[in-house]
């Protein structure tokens, strides 16, 4: 189990599969998993300029903190702005998506309950 993970450490993944809705999508490999816990997981993501995901359901809980970047979040039909700091809290089954709005990428943690991990086909970014 790796305890420390630096940002230089971090392989972005480009989601090649068509079941994830959206376009600019990538994330890492899970940085928090069953060598750890198997009550939650993580992974990092990022959403490129102009990339967004289309609205979707997903099986599961998720929670995103926002490290870097602009964008919105649309949960139902509610809106917000999203910032560095941000926390979102998506319900399984609450129909959901993001877009990057800004000219950087939209860098964030989720948190998977119960575990998961995004992307069953990576392509090296």
């Amino acid at each position: 189990m790796d305890y420390v993970l630096a940002p230089s450490d971090v392989v972005w993944n480009k989601i090649d599969n068509p079941r994830v809705p959206g376009v600019g999508f990538a994330f890492s490999e899970s940085v928090i998993d069953d060598d750890y816990t198997g009550v939650y997981s993580a992974q990092l993501g990022l959403i490129g300029p102009g990339g967004s995901s289309k609205p979707h359901r997903d099986p599961y809980n998720h929670a995103f903190y926002f490290i870097k970047g602009t964008g919105t979040v649309r949960i139902g039909q509610q809106t917000w702005d999203l910032e560095p700091g941000t926390i979102v809290k998506i319900p399984r089954g609450e129909v959901h998506g993001f877009e990057n709005t800004g000219d950087e990428d939209l860098v964030f943690l989720v948190v998977y309950d119960p575990p998961y991990v995004a992307g069953s086909r990576f392509e090296k970014k």
